[in-house]
């Protein structure tokens, strides 16, 4: 065997048994300890998926303290529902103040609504979706549903929300009350798999 010069063997040798034993004694020590990582880690692992699990994601009911003429429409509609409308082909989002567009005008002088938020959503072919969403007093609901279901409306009401539609010269129309907040939409040609549904959800569940 070719000697490396400069190297003893006298020094090279013990040295070389010496590491291997330090590395014999770490890992004899070691050895014990390693059922414990373990356990711990996998206790660790459970118990933050159990947490996880056991928190549900939360979420704000949007209707709550609403101010509807301060609101932006991105507020007013679920995350799904507005990626929908938002990634539609050519369509533009406009906003404003207005009142709701319904056929049934005295429906808006009897609800009176004193604050509007009005998001209208139109394409290059004509198609348009638009909703209102209205402060109105707390016993609109029962006006309401007098009003629509005398024009000819289908109502339902459950859980404290009354909803009607019907189709009016001005569209296929939904309406919504519950509280002191009415949501009226008209759409023409273009309406959203249970967009209103979707919409009374973020809003008040």
């Amino acid at each position: 065997m070719a000697r490396v010069p400069g190297r003893d063997n006298r020094i090279a040798i013990p040295a070389i048994v010496l590491s291997l034993a330090i590395v014999g004694a770490l890992v004899w020590f070691a050895v014990p300890a390693v059922p414990l990582v373990m356990a711990w880690a996998g206790g660790t692992a459970g118990n933050a998926a159990t947490m996880l699990a056991a928190t549900p994601t939360p979420h704000a009911v949007v209707a709550d303290g609403l101010n509807v003429a301060e609101a932006d429409c991105r507020e007013l509609y679920p995350t799904d529902l507005w990626n929908q409308l938002t990634w539609t082909s050519d369509a533009i989002l406009s906003q404003s103040t207005a009142g709701p567009t319904t056929a049934i005008t005295d429906l808006v002088s009897a609800l009176a609504p004193t604050a509007t938020r009005t998001c209208t959503w139109t394409d290059s072919s004509g198609q348009a979706v638009v909703t209102t969403f209205a402060t109105v007093s707390t016993d609109a609901a029962g006006i309401a549903e007098a009003s629509l279901r005398g024009q000819g409306f289908s109502c339902a009401a459950a859980d404290g929300t009354l909803e009607c539609s019907s189709t009016t010269d001005a569209g296929n129309e939904h309406q919504t009350v519950r509280g002191a907040l009415w949501v009226a939409t008209v759409s023409s040609a273009w309406y959203p798999e249970d967009y209103d549904h979707r919409i009374a959800i973020h809003l008040w569940q």
